[in-house]
């Protein structure tokens, strides 16, 4: 019970004028003492110079039966008013002062434009609420709130308040659907998901957020919140599902036998044996194939063939521990690449284990991985992995990665070619096919591309395939965008490679006419030479060419490659004599010089000079 003598010792706990009006207040309870409370009133509220206290005091002397004096003291706060947090105890003073909601809104209207964080604008809707009971301006000031937050946490407390403080569960349920939309993590919907719980008491809506989140797990670690959520709720069915999908996200045999053990502890024996199969896979060391016959004789000890083959790789590890042994030494030794590799090789030959295998060529990847992607680095590893494992989706992913990187024909090619003679052929085949159509599509689409990329890609797709109709489609696509004698002998040269002789002669043919001119000529014969062809093969092109000459200089620097280019003597002094009516005049001196520099045997005397 509150007197003067119960209150008196309080008043040194007083600091401001809202904390003597707070005491006053309580002095009017029952029994009252209203003396006091004046004594109290009268002896601080002159004294006050902030808001906060001077509102606090017009409401005490309201509560005193003082209206003059109260309206006095409020016409004071208002003056002094400067902040948002000032509005508040404003507008609370308003109302309880003159009764007037709508001058206590005003205020609260501008301390709501003053206040942003969500903290601040939900104590601002507890405000409106306990003072005016305004639920639809309290609903106002968290729709402000709601385009602050962006976190789950921060929906979950926003939809708290407004259920709570608001009594709005609709707009509640509005807030938590709004959230769904925007997260996306697993943790995030957890957590989202059990504040409907507790907040809605909605376990429809929960579940369709526990099914978004675990719709949404893409890492193990994120598997296991799910686990650990369906616990905390005693959701079996959730549970089942959780498990389930934390083993689809598993990798390490410890992994699949902890998930496996939870299945069976809720009655799923069929999903346990899955996960342990799975672990039977994944075994990579004597410690892992004990715990796996562990799990196996407590959960499947029904299954005899199971536990008799795990028992017998048991005994295999156990008699080859000390080859293991000596392997995870060679191991922890390894420093490169190359070592890694070597080293998984034998053990798929050696202990006949693949995912010891594995892990080895997981550490050689991982020594590439951040150092610039370059296909002859990462080819040993796609081709270790084709080797010594059946791991098809591990070989698409780096074949994948490579036609991501294959940004020049060289390096193309050699991925398309690589993956075509996989061990793994039917995948390295489609793989290769679906990369050169991937090429080719792109080629249609730049307007940039020219012929010798057509005539790139026609290389690798029969290098790759072997496929000559599919590269000779490619190469007459090249043949209709060439327009010189350099590509039309390039595309010549890759019929000829793939065995296509008479192509290969059609090209060159035509190759042959484009040559405009006697430099042309040479340029030619000089192209035909890098062909390793025969030399009567390069006289038969060379006087093909020379058959298109119409002009005498054209003939005679036609005539001059055949012994510069050709080193053909005898045939350069056949041509010389045949061209020799055509010079007259002036030109008839140009024409003595290059026949006898090029076709006079004794043009530079019969001896040597030193």
């Amino acid at each position: 019970m509150a007197t003067r003598d119960t209150l008196i010792p309080k008043e040194s706990q007083c600091s401001s004028g809202a904390d003597y009006a707070a005491l006053a207040l309580e002095a009017l309870q029952e029994p009252a003492d209203a003396a006091y409370a004046k004594e109290l009133m009268d002896r601080e509220a002159d004294g006050c110079q902030f808001t906060k206290d001077l509102a606090a005091c017009a409401i005490a002397y309201k509560a005193l039966g003082e209206q003059g004096r109260a309206e006095e003291l409020l016409q004071t706060a208002e003056d002094y008013c400067m902040s948002g947090e000032e509005q508040i105890a404003l507008a609370e003073a308003k109302f309880k002062v003159l009764g007037d909601k709508s001058a206590a809104v005003g205020a609260y209207e501008k301390a709501l434009k003053e206040t942003n964080n969500l903290d601040p604008l939900i104590d601002l809707a507890k405000n409106v609420m306990s003072v005016i009971a305004d639920s639809a301006f309290a609903k106002k000031v968290l729709e402000k709130a709601e385009a602050k937050i962006a976190r789950a946490v921060e929906f979950s407390k926003l939809a708290a308040a407004a259920a709570e403080h608001v009594l709005d569960k609709d707009y509640a349920a509005a807030i938590f659907s709004k959230a769904a939309d925007k997260l996306s993590s697993v943790p995030d919907l957890l957590s989202l998901a059990a504040e409907v719980t507790k907040t809605l008491g909605d376990p429809q809506k929960a579940k369709a957020l526990y099914e978004r989140a675990l719709a949404g797990a893409t890492d193990f670690t994120a598997a296991k919140t799910l686990i650990e959520s369906a616990k905390q709720n005693g959701d079996t069915v959730f549970m089942q599902a959780a498990l389930k999908k934390a083993g689809d996200l598993a990798s390490a045999t410890g992994e699949y036998i902890d998930l496996a053990e939870g299945l069976a502890s809720v009655g799923d024996k069929p999903g346990a044996a899955v996960l342990l199969d799975k672990a039977e896979e994944a075994v990579a060391g004597l410690d892992e194939m004990q715990k796996l016959v562990t799990a196996v004789e407590a959960h499947l000890a029904d299954d005899a063939e199971r536990l008799a083959r795990v028992k017998v790789k048991l005994e295999k590890r156990q008699a080859n521990h000390v080859r293991y042994m000596e392997f995870q030494q060679l191991e922890k030794d390894a420093a490169s690449v190359k070592q890694f590799l070597a080293l998984a090789e034998r053990v798929r030959l050696e202990l006949e284990d693949p995912f010891y295998s594995a892990k080895l060529i997981e550490s050689a990847e991982a020594l590439l991985d951040g150092t610039g992607y370059q296909f002859s680095r990462y080819k040993p590893i796609l081709v270790a992995v084709d080797k010594n494992l059946d791991d098809t989706a591990w070989l698409g992913r780096l074949l994948d990665r490579a036609a991501e990187n294959a940004t020049d024909s060289i390096s193309f090619r050699d991925l398309a070619v690589t993956a075509a003679t996989l061990k793994h052929r039917e995948l390295g085949v489609s793989k290769a096919r679906a990369y050169l159509a991937a090429r080719e599509a792109a080629l249609n689409a730049d307007p940039q591309a020219g012929v010798y990329d057509t005539a790139k890609l026609a290389e690798a797709s029969f290098a790759a395939t072997q496929d000559a109709a599919e590269a000779s489609r490619l190469l007459d696509a090249a043949r209709a965008q060439a327009k010189d004698h350099y590509a039309l002998l390039h595309i010549g040269r890759l019929y000829a490679s793939m065995g296509n002789a008479a192509k290969a002669d059609e090209l060159f043919t035509a190759a042959a006419a484009a040559c405009s001119n006697g430099d042309a000529c040479i340029q030619f014969i000089d192209r035909l030479k890098g062909f390793a062809l025969p030399a009567d093969a390069l006289k038969k092109w060379y006087a093909e060419c020379g058959g298109h000459m119409k002009a005498p200089t054209d003939k005679l620097r036609w005539a001059e490659g055949i012994a510069d280019a050709l080193n053909d003597k005898a045939w350069a002094t056949e041509a010389y004599s045949s061209l020799a009516s055509q010079f007259t005049g002036s030109d008839a001196a140009r024409f003595e010089l290059s026949r006898r520099s090029r076709a006079d045997l004794n043009y530079f005397g019969t001896a040597r000079r030193h």
